[in-house]
């Protein structure tokens, strides 16, 4: 949705023609998704974890957050930086912006779980592990 909405803002705002910007715009996203792939494994050394069933439903459910943040986003880069060099820009920041904020909504889902949920003992709560 995030990346749809940026290319609309960037269609109204940025003003550039032919079809050379829509090139820019795929490979921005895509050095976005390649760069955030290989810190999250590592180097691809490493797989990615799934995330439980319920914790997925409750992220996804937060998702307004991050959609609101890379669309802002996009239409920042599309107002202020303009032309061509906006849309390759701004499709990389989208996609950053949305993966993250999209992560710490996941993590927020996770640390919502009751702890027996998570597979911690229950407990106080504080994490010190004794009296």
């Amino acid at each position: 949705m995030s990346i749809t909405v940026a290319m609309a803002l960037l269609n109204s705002e940025a003003k550039v023609s032919g079809v050379a910007h829509f090139v820019y715009f795929a490979l921005g996203a895509a050095l976005a998704f390649s760069v955030l792939e290989a810190l999250a494994t590592f180097g691809f050394r490493k797989p990615l974890e799934s995330e439980p069933d319920t914790v997925t439903a409750l992220g996804v459910s937060l998702s307004l957050v991050s959609v609101s943040a890379s669309t802002t986003v996009a239409w920042a880069c599309a107002h202020f930086v303009g032309g061509t060099a906006a849309w390759p820009l701004t499709s990389f920041l989208v996609s950053v912006v949305y993966l993250v904020v999209a992560g710490g909504e996941l993590a927020a889902a996770d640390r919502a779980k009751s702890p027996s949920a998570r597979g911690e003992p229950a407990g106080d709560g504080s994490g010190r592990g004794g009296p």
